[in-house]
C-alpha cells in the first residue's frame, strides 16, 4: 500500500489520521503560546532594564533602548489570530514605539507633540482592539459593579486634571483635550472587556490594569510637564508605562480561546 493511504479494510484509519492532525494542530497551538509568553516575559525585563537604565540618562541610543519593549511585543503578536486583530494590535504598539523614540529625544521641537500625536493614534488603534471585547460583554449590562465605578471615577477625574492643566496647556489645549478623551475611551473599554473561554483565568485583570496603569502614566507626564516636575518621576512614568504596555499585550494575546 503506498505511504499516507488509510488501508481500506482499517476501520480506524481514517479516525486514526484525523486525531494525529489534530494532535499536530494543537502541538501548533501550544507551541505558539509558549513561544508567545517567552516574548511577552523578555518584553518585560526589557521595560525593567530601561527603567534602571534610566538613572544613567541621558545617554548615547537611548531612543533605541526605549523602544526595545514595545518592539518585543510587537513580535509576539506574529501569529495572533485573528487576523484582524493583530494588524490593529501591531498598529498600536508601532505608534507607541514612534511615541517612544520622539519623546526619548527632547532636543527635537516636535518632540512632545510629535509624541503626543503618536500616542494619540496608539490608543485609538488600541480602542479598536478593546471595543469589540467590550461590546461583546454588553457593556454595561452584566460588567462587575467595580468596573462601572472605576469608568465614573476616571472619567471624573480625567475632567479635573483638565481643568486644572488648561491654564497652562495655552496652545495644547484642544490636542491635550483630543488626547485625553481617547485615552479615557482606551482605559474605559479595557475595563470592560474580558477575556474569552478558560484563558480568562489567565489574563482576566490584565486589560484593566494595563488601562488604567497608561492612565496613571500619562496623568504623571501631565503633572511633570504641565504644573511641578516631582522627583523620581521619571521611573514612575516609565514604570507604570510598562506595565501598561505589557499588561494589554498579555490580556489581548492570552485571552483568546483557541
Amino acid at each position: 500500500m503506498p505511504a499516507g493511504q488509510n488501508d481500506p479494510n482499517d476501520p480506524d484509519g481514517n479516525e486514526s489520521g484525523g486525531s494525529d492532525r489534530s494532535d499536530d494542530h494543537t502541538a501548533a497551538i501550544e507551541s505558539a503560546a509558549s513561544q508567545t509568553g517567552r516574548l511577552l516575559l523578555i518584553a518585560a525585563g526589557a521595560g525593567l532594564a530601561y527603567g534602571i537604565s534610566l538613572r544613567d540618562a541621558p545617554y548615547p541610543d537611548q531612543a533605541a533602548a526605549k523602544v526595545l519593549m514595545c518592539g518585543l511585543l510587537f513580535l509576539a503578536c506574529a501569529r495572533h489570530e485573528p487576523i484582524g486583530e493583530r494588524v490593529r494590535l501591531m498598529a498600536a504598539l508601532a505608534a507607541s514605539a514612534v511615541g517612544d523614540a520622539l519623546l526619548a529625544l527632547p532636543q527635537l521641537t516636535f518632540s512632545f507633540v510629535g509624541g503626543l500625536g503618536a500616542f494619540l493614534v496608539a490608543h485609538l488603534a488600541y480602542c479598536a482592539v478593546l471595543a469589540p471585547r467590550a461590546l461583546g460583554t454588553g457593556l454595561w449590562r452584566g460588567a462587575e459593579a467595580w468596573r462601572r465605578a472605576a469608568i465614573g471615577l476616571l472619567w471624573a477625574a480625567a475632567v479635573a486634571m483638565y481643568v486644572v492643566f488648561l491654564p497652562h496647556l495655552d496652545a495644547l489645549a484642544i490636542p491635550v483635550a483630543v488626547y485625553m478623551l481617547a485615552l479615557c475611551a482606551m482605559a474605559s473599554f479595557a475595563l470592560l472587556a474580558r477575556p474569552s473561554g478558560p484563558a480568562q483565568r489567565r489574563a482576566g485583570l490584565a486589560l484593566p490594569l494595563g488601562g488604567l496603569a497608561f492612565v496613571a502614566s500619562d496623568a504623571m507626564i501631565g503633572v511633570d510637564r504641565f504644573l511641578s516636575p516631582f522627583p523620581g518621576s521619571d521611573y514612575a512614568i516609565w514604570f507604570s508605562y510598562a506595565i501598561a504596555q505589557v499588561s494589554i499585550a498579555t490580556g489581548i494575546l492570552l485571552s483568546n480561546d483557541d
